[in-house]
Parts: C-alpha cells; sequence; structure tokens
C-alpha cells in the first residue's frame, strides 16, 4: 500500500511538472514570435530617438529627473556636444556578464532602459532586492546590502514593475532561471507596480523595431502562471 501511494504521489509531481514545463514553453513561443534581432547599435539609437524619446526628452529610468533633451534625427558627430554634469547609457537589466552578452539578447530592448551612467555603474551585475542598509542613494533608487547581507540593488518605486516583468521575460525568453530570493522580490514589484499605458505602449513600440512583444506586459497574468522562473 505504502508503495502504491509514493507510485501515486510521484506520478502526480511529475503532472505538474509537465504542466508547468509547457505553460513555460507556451510563453516562450510567444516571446519569440517574429523576434528579429537588431545589433546593439540599431537598438541603442531606437531606445534613444524614439523609444524612449518623449517629446525630444530621453530620461533616466533609475533616477527621477535626470533627463536630457535629445533630437529624434541623430546629429552630426562634429556637430554633437558632450551633456555637462550626468550622462546617459544603456542599462541592460539582465547583466551582459550573467547570460546577455551575445545577439539576440545583448540587443534585446525588451530588457535594455536608459539610465544615468552613474546609476548604471551602481547596479553592475547586481541582483535586485529590497534595499535594507543603504550604501548609495540617488533619484529613488539604492544600492546595498538586503536582510541577508547580500549586495544588491533597488530601482526606484515606479521602475520596479518593469524590472520584473523584462527579468521575467528574458529569463523565458532565454531560458535563464532565476535565483529563488530575486524571483520572491520580483514577483512582489510586479504586484506593487503594475503595467501603465507607458509601458504598454513601450512594447508596442519594442514590436516596431524588432518585432516582438513582452507577453508579460500584454497580458500581466501570465506571471501567476508560470510556477517558477
Amino acid at each position: 500500500m505504502k508503495k502504491f501511494i509514493l507510485v501515486c504521489f510521484s506520478l502526480i509531481a511529475l503532472s505538474f511538472a509537465v504542466k508547468a514545463e509547457s505553460i513555460k514553453k507556451s510563453i516562450r513561443l510567444m516571446a519569440k514570435k517574429n523576434h528579429v534581432a537588431m545589433t546593439y547599435q540599431d537598438a541603442k539609437k531606437a531606445l534613444f530617438y524614439t523609444v524612449e524619446n518623449i517629446d525630444g526628452i530621453v530620461c533616466s529610468v533609475y533616477t527621477e529627473g535626470q533627463c536630457q533633451k535629445r533630437s529624434h534625427k541623430p546629429i552630426n558627430k562634429t556637430l554633437k556636444k558632450k551633456p555637462r554634469g550626468f550622462r546617459l547609457n544603456i542599462e541592460h537589466t539582465w547583466p551582459q556578464s550573467k547570460g546577455a552578452k551575445e545577439l539576440p539578447a545583448n540587443s534585446d530592448m525588451h530588457h535594455l532602459f536608459v539610465t544615468s551612467k552613474e546609476s548604471n555603474s551602481k547596479r553592475a551585475n547586481l541582483p535586485f532586492c529590497d534595499v535594507a542598509s543603504i550604501f548609495w542613494e540617488l533619484g529613488g533608487s539604492f544600492q546595498g546590502i538586503d536582510m541577508s547581507s547580500q549586495d544588491c540593488f533597488e530601482p526606484r518605486d515606479e521602475h520596479k514593475g518593469n524590472v520584473a516583468r523584462a527579468m521575467f521575460y528574458f529569463s523565458i525568453r532565454y531560458e535563464m532561471p532565476l535565483d529563488a530570493d530575486q524571483e520572491e522580490v520580483l514577483r512582489q514589484w510586479h504586484t506593487f507596480d503594475p503595467v501603465d499605458q507607458r509601458e504598454f505602449d513601450r512594447n508596442v513600440l519594442i514590436r516596431h523595431f524588432q518585432g516582438n512583444l513582452n507577453p508579460f506586459i500584454e497580458r500581466p497574468e501570465l506571471v501567476e502562471q508560470v510556477q517558477n522562473f
């Protein structure tokens, strides 16, 4: 009898595992559909001059208030002046050193965002978390350690959901697992900062350039259907 019960539990567990993997596969197909890899330079231009450009202004997603004027048409390099003070660059939300170094992942705009050079440097390749002890702070974002004394980075509240959905997308699209601690935090952020119109519109703009959508922005409820990323 005990052996029979053990077999039954094993079959049930296997059934759940198969179903969970099937859900991931379905979402992965959605994420990959019509995706055309761009060069990193083309993706960067698209972000600065269209995707992140609102009425000629581009802002850092990590540090509120750090914005610069950017012409929708790249100007001649000989006439281009270096901006004073802070500088903007492109952040790989999923770090290059942890799986986003090669194409198409390196140029996939669904996890690329404009940030200030300083905040990008402070984030580096650190995991995301709710910072408990702050070592650096600017514009609503923090770098420090969590309750387990792990070095980590916390974006400002208005970007937390965006980070979560970008990380979920990358994890599923490129079959890169998230560690349990970070996944727990990202799930909380996904709920705390739901998809707004700007994020939805950004998703559509990216499809115009690289052909695909982030399913977790188009259908946020899909997050709850994934047992673990």
